[in-house]
């Protein structure tokens, strides 16, 4: 959610920016093409009463480029955490495939396999790898079935 909305601003920002810049390189073309009308005529403090409005023209085209170049490389980091975000999901995807097409053991025979494997002393974790599931299913099971044998004990 906080990507998008932040996607969402940067695209904003790179259009108001484009925007100024168009507004700006016509307010340049006008000037220039009504100068040479201009020129032809007696004005001549005109040009020097623009040229300090030229000059922070070109200060903030300058800034504009700046953003722009911030902006693009902000819009490439987000791309690339979209990229590996992509890249973990097609990886679950392929994982769950792969389990999908492995055939289903019913549970018990599942849970008597973890009780054999226990009782010829290997540890959970070497139990988990062996059969791919997981450690904490593996002593899920081992600690119910020592739990059922004190309970049989005490009866």
């Amino acid at each position: 959610m906080f990507s998008a909305s932040l996607q969402f601003w940067v695209i904003l920002q790179l259009v108001v920016d484009l925007f100024l810049i168009i507004l700006f390189i016509i307010f340049v073309r006008q000037f220039k093409a009504g100068g040479a009308s201009l020129a032809s005529s007696r004005v001549e403090p005109l040009p020097q009463g623009l040229e300090p409005l030229l000059k922070e023209a070109e200060k903030v085209a300058g800034q504009f480029e700046t953003q722009l170049k911030e902006k693009q490389r902000l819009v490439k980091r987000l791309n690339e955490h979209l990229d590996s975000r992509i890249i973990s999901l097609n990886l679950l995807l392929n994982r769950a495939e792969v389990c999908e097409k492995k055939p289903h053991k019913h549970v018990y025979d599942l849970q008597e396999q973890i009780i054999a494997l226990g009782v010829k002393g290997l540890g959970p974790q070497e139990i988990a790898n062996r059969m791919g599931i997981s450690k904490g299913e593996v002593t899920l099971v081992l600690e119910l079935k020592r739990k059922f044998q004190e309970m049989e004990k005490d009866s």
